[in-house]
């Protein structure tokens, strides 16, 4: 049985999944201090969900997934990690924000009638990491994006999930939402990855209660140049 390589601090190999369109997989160790600085503000970033503490520990169970992606983004970035708060020259890492995904302020959406639907771009515009726009924040060249799970502040609507990643059309995936405290939390088979100046686009299945605003979003992270997660640009609509 052939070698599995994995980067350096990686604990559970055989737990991480990526889909990733074609994408390149390839990586670059982060440093023992890189690693020390990821754990610690993954941590920090769970934080946004200290009020719930099912959905923290379900961000964090994904570290390992999570730190393998940020390898893969030191390789297609060319730089070095500098966490949640890089300096110039360096990528960091945020979670995924709506603006990124909708180019909006917020995850809500209302669909109109049961069925499948588009919730995150469409198959003629999907979200395009290699845009200029500033409505998306202009994440050419500077960004990639991993998907965990999808969770929920509100009753989530859909029912079955399908991502295209590039020019690939995953499988449909029926998906469970799960009630926590003050959340709903939905597991995803495995891991969608959009490298740099990817595109991805999901569909959803709706169910029979519509009409209603659902607010389904991404549980993950993006990873991005310095320059991307401080411009000013990242003030757009807010």
């Amino acid at each position: 049985m052939s070698k599995v390589y994995a980067p350096q601090g990686v604990r559970n190999i055989p737990s991480i999944h990526f889909l990733s369109g074609g994408g390149s997989l390839d990586f670059s160790d982060l440093t023992p201090e890189e690693i020390v600085v990821f754990d610690r503000d993954l941590n920090a970033l769970s934080d946004y969900f200290s009020l719930n503490r099912d959905l923290k520990s379900i961000f964090l169970e994904d570290r390992d997934s999570y730190l393998w992606a940020a390898s893969i983004a030191k390789k297609q970035l060319g730089t070095n990690f500098g966490g949640a708060t890089p300096s110039s020259g360096q990528f960091g890492m945020q979670l995924i924000r709506s603006r990124s995904v909708l180019g909006a302020n917020d995850w809500l959406q209302s669909y109109s009638a049961a069925g499948w639907t588009n919730v995150y771009g469409t198959s003629s515009a999907p979200v395009d990491l290699s845009t200029t726009s500033t409505t998306y924040l202009n994440p050419q060249n500077r960004t990639l994006m991993v998907i965990a799970n999808l969770y929920s502040s509100t009753l989530p609507k859909i029912r079955e999930v399908w991502f295209h990643i590039g020019a690939t059309d995953y499988s449909i995936w029926p998906i469970e939402f799960r009630t926590l405290s003050d959340a709903w939390i939905a597991g995803l088979p495995a891991m969608p990855l959009i490298a740099k100046n990817g595109k991805f686009y999901m569909r959803g299945n709706v169910g029979s209660s519509i009409g209603v605003v659902d607010g389904t979003a991404p549980l993950g992270l993006t990873f991005a140049a310095a320059e991307y997660m401080v411009g000013q640009i990242q003030e757009v609509g807010s």
